[in-house]
């Protein structure tokens, strides 16, 4: 099965998602803010993954205090 990962959580993105889905038989998985990402887009999705949930895996965590 392919899979098809979109990074936004704009509702734009929905006919997108059900174009992959069932016209072309894809799996799709979004990767957002859940906070500020659309309800229906989460909803249209395979799998949604919420950015927010695991930051240190996306972001590098900086201690402000070291000196560079």
């Amino acid at each position: 099965t392919d899979v098809v990962i979109l990074v936004t959580g704009d509702g734009d993105f929905i006919p997108a998602v059900e174009y992959l889905k069932w016209g072309l038989g894809r799996v799709v998985e979004v990767a957002a803010f859940g906070r500020t990402s659309s309800a229906r887009l989460r909803e249209a999705a395979d799998h949604f993954y919420d950015i927010d949930e695991m930051p240190r895996v996306v972001f590098k965590v900086v201690n402000k205090r070291q000196k560079r």
